[in-house]
């Protein structure tokens, strides 16, 4: 009797103690669920809630970089039961805090809370490589909606001199009359572009590195030499075909309006989220196939 009473008190508390841990990271995924998406969605509200044609789609509407970083986000947080982040006292209060970055009036601004808070789980996260590769994907993400646009326009005046120094060589191998002034390149007299910031081919490689780091989270992958590899890749293919739609954007007037505004950017857009995103999945893939047991 005494033995079986005894069994009972020992399985008791540990009944108690794992519904306590349960219950602990059920939380814990609820609030990270919550700081995430309220991040994001706060976003998408300051990009489009003072726009004076209002719509569903246009209210719900994500960016390819937000919806890499948050499915990688989703799938960290999401994970396995016995995976899972578990916080403390310590990382409640950073997300209540970083959460204020929310009410910034500029969408670029609000990542100032993925900042701070991928900041904290990254250098936190040392022992637990859940909280480590969710603070990577937050700063990836800071980085892309944030800190890269602020670096690109302090240092811009030193990349145009490099960018169109180097469309200037490739684009002599097809245009024998190219010509070039500042950062104004021209085939005729009476045309020429501009290369300003905005259209800057190293603009999307914050953008390449997000999708390429949210592929690899999502499954499960080490960052080794090949998947260095394949974001070099990538990069390289990014850069290119935003060269290449300059120099067609070169002829006319038609062109540029082609490739600047109408099908021939969105054709540019889709071909550099492609290039992107193919590199790094085929080096998954080989990864897999490698890792998997013969039969």
């Amino acid at each position: 009797m005494r033995d079986g009473r005894a069994q009972r008190e020992v399985t008791l508390p540990r009944a108690i103690r794992g519904f306590v841990y349960g219950w602990a990271v059920s939380a814990s995924c609820g609030a990270l669920l919550a700081f995430t998406a309220g991040t994001v969605l706060s976003a998408i509200l300051q990009r489009h809630l003072l726009e004076a044609q209002q719509s569903a789609q246009r209210l719900v509407e994500f960016n390819v970089g937000e919806a890499f970083g948050f499915a990688a986000s989703l799938s960290l947080i999401l994970a396995d039961p016995s995976r899972r982040v578990s916080l403390t006292g310590p990382d409640i209060a950073v997300l209540l805090l970083a959460a204020l970055a929310w009410f910034v009036p500029e969408h670029h601004g609000v990542y100032l809370a993925t900042t701070l808070a991928g900041a904290w789980f990254l250098l936190g996260g040392r022992t637990d490589r859940r909280r480590a590769d969710l603070g990577q994907i937050w700063l990836a993400l800071s980085i892309y909606e944030l800190w890269a646009k602020l670096v690109f326009k302090v240092a811009y005046q030193v990349i145009e001199v490099i960018e169109v120094g180097l469309i200037y060589r490739i684009g002599r191998l097809f245009y024998g009359r190219l010509g070039i002034a500042g950062a104004s390149l021209n085939v005729r007299d009476d045309w020429s572009i501009v290369i300003l910031e905005g259209c800057s081919s190293f603009h999307n490689l914050s953008l390449t590195g997000l999708i390429w780091l949210s592929i690899l989270k999502i499954a499960e992958r080490a960052v080794g030499p090949a998947a260095f590899r394949a974001l070099g890749v990538s990069a390289c293919a990014v850069v290119a075909i935003n060269f290449g739609r300059i120099l067609a954007m070169l002829p006319s007037h038609e062109a540029y309006q082609f490739w600047h505004d109408g099908a021939g950017s969105s054709l540019v857009a889709l071909g550099s989220v492609a290039a992107a995103i193919l590199p790094i999945l085929v080096c998954v893939e080989r990864d897999a196939c490698r890792l998997s047991p013969r039969t």
